[in-house]
């Protein structure tokens, strides 16, 4: 079993009308992730049946500090974890697991590298940019943000300035809403765009399964090695269906 953690939030920064920052610093010892790695909150919230509500957040702070962190939220609709995480107050504590994850950089530094979020799979991208292995790899990356609209989650302008020097080139591309016909083939497009005539050496893809899953493939296609692929699904994973 997870052990649990403890962590005070020392600072909540309203960023959008659905996204808040959220910077907590250990009761005691240091947190010890690396980029792209995620938590697990223990919100307290009570959801009936003998359940809380546990909800998973990808830390998106630089991984050179260890003593605090951040994280983003996003509430979604009338969610009782995240309107939790939107109402907790500065000074309070709380009560996590982790990290955990593999969704981590290699820094091996072999060639050319992209970074696809979509959503809000963008913590997880912002986090393995900013993550210290994932920097030596800096110059040769290029990172993409599928997105349905500038007030969706994170600014684009705070995306933009989290990775001014951890890759060469993040674009924002618009997004169809999950579940739209035209999705799929509006992230086909977006990825043929960001890669222009280079095949990655390797990837990294974060956010909705229904889109990662097929752009891996299609990487598989141009000529990428399944291995060299690594996706961290946020939400439609197909894997944890069949699982399930």
């Amino acid at each position: 079993m997870a052990q649990s953690r403890n962590a005070r939030l020392i600072r909540a920064q309203t960023l959008g009308p659905e996204a808040r920052l959220l910077t907590f610093a250990l009761a005691e010892g240091e947190l010890g992730f690396a980029g792209g790695q995620y938590i697990i909150v223990n919100t307290g919230v009570d959801l009936g049946g003998g359940k809380v509500a546990k909800r998973a957040y990808s830390i998106l702070s630089a991984d050179d500090e260890q003593r605090q962190f951040q994280i983003a939220v996003r509430r979604l609709g009338q969610g009782p974890g995240s309107n939790f995480m939107h109402r907790i107050a500065e000074g309070a504590e709380l009560a996590f697991s982790g990290p955990w994850g593999k969704f981590v950089s290699r820094g091996v530094g072999t060639g050319e590298r992209l970074l696809f979020a979509t959503d809000t799979g963008i913590t997880a991208a912002l986090g393995l940019l900013r993550g210290t292995l994932s920097r030596v790899e800096a110059a040769a990356t290029t990172a993409l943000w599928f997105v349905q609209s500038a007030d969706y989650f994170l600014p684009p302008a705070f995306a933009h300035e989290a990775v001014a020097s951890c890759c060469r080139r993040f674009s924002v591309t618009a997004a169809p809403p999950p579940g739209e016909a035209a999705r799929l083939s509006a992230a086909h497009l977006a990825l043929e765009s960001a890669l222009g005539k280079a095949i990655p050496a390797s990837a990294y893809l974060a956010g909705d399964g229904a889109v990662i899953y097929p752009l891996r493939e299609k990487l598989i296609e141009l000529g990428m090695a399944r291995e060299q692929i690594q996706l961290e699904a946020f939400f439609n994973n197909p894997e944890r269906r069949v699982a399930s």
